[in-house]
């Protein structure tokens, strides 16, 4: 994969259409030992930001931004332009992907011993071979005085084509369900 389809905003558009699964996507969270994230009170982003490229924001910078101040600011954070105790990074990458698996099916062929004696089903087994997308979008909380990494999210799955043209909802409902496991 190039740097620059990893770059393009159609993939990160797919990337973010993980909440269209009907399962949603997995969902990582990790926090560092001790981690206290109720003793901070304000939080900024971090500059440049993960998911900006070539020194300008991107539109997908803005919707992660956008849905991270609305889940933080719900939960009584306050944000900053500068300086916040917390700092909001993010990350997204996108991957193609195969996987193989084998299936079990009845072989048409036996089918003249129906009904005539006991037999047993003839099988065979055809090989399933899926390619597909996957895509994860990272969302880290920094210690900016001691910059260090306290609480990090991920949203993790396969990616459709179905709302590349709806990016924002994709994002946002990619970032909720990642701080609907913040503590």
């Amino acid at each position: 994969m190039t740097l620059a389809r990893s770059l393009s905003l159609p993939l990160f558009a797919a990337l973010l259409s993980l909440t269209a699964c009907a399962t949603g996507p997995r969902i990582r969270v990790e926090a560092a030992p001790g981690a206290d994230l109720a003793s901070y009170k304000t939080y900024s982003f971090m500059e440049p930001f993960g998911t900006d490229r070539s020194g300008y924001g991107t539109p997908l910078s803005r919707y992660v931004k956008d849905a991270v101040r609305s889940q933080l600011d719900t939960r009584g954070y306050r944000y900053v332009d500068k300086d916040g105790e917390l700092l909001v990074n993010a990350g997204a990458k996108v991957a193609d992907k195969t996987s193989v698996s084998t299936m079990p099916v009845s072989d048409p062929f036996f089918s003249y011993r129906y009904g005539r004696y006991r037999y047993w089903t003839g099988y065979r087994e055809e090989v399933v071979v899926n390619q597909y997308t996957e895509g994860t979008l990272v969302i880290d909380l920094v210690d900016r005085a001691r910059g260090e990494m306290v609480w990090s999210g991920a949203a993790i799955g396969r990616v459709t084509e179905k709302v590349r043209e709806n990016l924002g909802p994709a994002v946002t409902g990619a970032v909720n369900d990642i701080f609907a496991k913040l503590p």
